[in-house]
């Protein structure tokens, strides 16, 4: 619809173009020749009116364009923020439905004598319980869903992932969508950095942080960057990894980062990991293209 719209306005615009061409055109040639000068001044005021219209027409339409863009832009938030809620009430769905079976584990070892291994049950269960409490507490809905589903991700291909989430992310310059696709693209590329890396600790760590000068991102993960391959890390198409479609994640997190005036860093070295650090200023752009990003 919006493509339509825009095919539209560019017409007009041309068309314009156009009808102002020939008025100064015939203009300046019968200026010099006299060649119906009467006829072309009579017709002159009808063409201005043309052109008076087509304005009108012009902003208008770009006036509703505008109004469709922002309608769109916040279905797709509240289209990501619903599916992400969904997903973190699955989570709480499924945690409520094993609750008999917990309870009946527990009743067993317990009424077996096994008691270390019925602590060492309620140990795990209850960090369980903890996490989704924390992961509630987040201010986002969005950011929290997003670390839910990446939890599930880590968690089947035996990756950990720790993470300190602080501050409000919503109702500011930065919009959430742009957060969330920054993120959830670094924390893929963090879980399968950590899956490939072959080391015991295959641990994933998230700090993100939110304060008056900005938000701040800060993800580490096992594994080692060459580095041929880390001076074109941001370039499209640059990956550590084979296959077709690959190296677009970090290409996506610096044109978004750019478009804030923040910045993003990779830095990598044998024995030391991955780590990338994204710093997004409050007083930062975000609306030069926002069409191209929110798109």
């Amino acid at each position: 619809m919006l493509d339509i719209n825009i095919f539209y306005i560019i017409c007009i615009i041309l068309t314009q173009s156009i009808v102002l061409i020939v008025i100064f055109q015939s203009l300046f040639l019968s200026g010099h020749t006299g060649y119906q000068i009467e006829v072309i001044l009579r017709i002159v005021p009808y063409l201005l009116y043309i052109v008076m219209v087509l304005t009108v027409v012009t902003v208008i339409s770009v006036s509703k364009l505008f109004n469709m863009a922002l309608k769109k832009r916040e279905l797709e938030v509240q289209e990501a923020n619903s599916r992400h809620i969904r997903a973190l009430n699955e989570v709480l769905r499924g945690q409520r439905h094993d609750f008999n079976n917990h309870m009946q584990i527990i009743y067993s070892l317990v009424l077996k004598g096994k008691y270390p291994s019925a602590l060492r049950y309620l140990e795990d269960l209850t960090g369980e319980i903890i996490q989704a409490n924390e992961l509630l507490d987040i201010s986002s809905p969005v950011i929290s869903a997003i670390v839910t589903a990446k939890l599930h991700l880590a968690k089947s291909r035996g990756v950990g992932l720790e993470y300190d989430i602080q501050g409000e992310f919503e109702n500011g310059k930065i919009k959430v969508i742009h957060l969330s696709r920054i993120l959830g693209n670094l924390l893929d590329n963090a879980i399968e950095g950590a899956e490939e890396a072959g080391t015991e600790d295959r641990k994933v760590s998230l700090l993100l942080y939110s304060d008056s000068s900005g938000i701040f991102m800060d993800i580490k993960n096992p594994g080692h960057i060459r580095e041929e391959v880390l001076e074109r890390i941001f370039e499209p198409g640059v990956s550590t990894k084979e296959g077709k479609s690959r190296g677009m994640g970090l290409y996506v997190v610096k044109d978004i980062v750019d478009m804030y005036n923040g910045r993003v860093e990779v830095a990598s070295g044998p024995g030391k990991g991955v780590r990338v650090l994204v710093e997004l200023p409050r007083g930062g752009g975000g609306h030069e293209r926002d069409k191209r990003q929110d798109g």
